[in-house]
């Protein structure tokens, strides 16, 4: 400490002293100012550096954002996707059980069909019998109104 306290008060002014006193005042002047451009440099690098920082983060929000998006598209198209094949898959069955209904109707027809031919037939066969009476009538009652 001793040491210290002998450079401080005995060494220390005569060497900046001599220092001082080689050095021009234009050289101390010019550090001095170039110590405070310096630090206006240092000053303005970091503010520099820090608005770098905010664009990134904010690119880096958008980036995310877009990811998010962009997955959020892709779940979507899967979601579409799935739909499409459920309304292919629903359709598939209303055709087929279309075409089955349709089969059973076209049956059925078919059998209305065959029972209108018989009855057709049946009217038919009823109508000549029918006639062959009324004519067989007509001469029975011809004959009564003639004896």
């Amino acid at each position: 400490m001793e040491l210290l306290e002998l450079f401080a008060k005995a060494i220390a002014p005569q060497l900046l002293n001599r220092v001082f006193d080689n050095i021009p005042q234009s050289a101390i002047l010019f550090a001095v100012i170039m110590f405070f451009v310096i630090k206006y440099l240092f000053k303005w690098n970091k503010a520099r550096v820090e608005k770098i920082k905010v664009k990134e983060e904010q690119s880096n929000e958008i980036w995310e954002d877009g990811k998010s998006t962009k997955e959020g598209v892709k779940e979507i198209r899967v979601e579409l996707k799935q739909d499409r094949i459920d309304t292919n898959n629903k359709f598939k069955e209303i055709v087929e059980n279309f075409d089955k209904k349709f089969e059973l109707t076209n049956v059925k027809i078919n059998e209305i069909d065959k029972r209108v031919l018989v009855i057709e037939t049946e009217n038919k066969t009823n109508s000549k019998q029918e006639g062959t009476i009324i004519t067989m009538l007509n001469r029975i009652f011809n004959s009564i109104e003639k004896k």
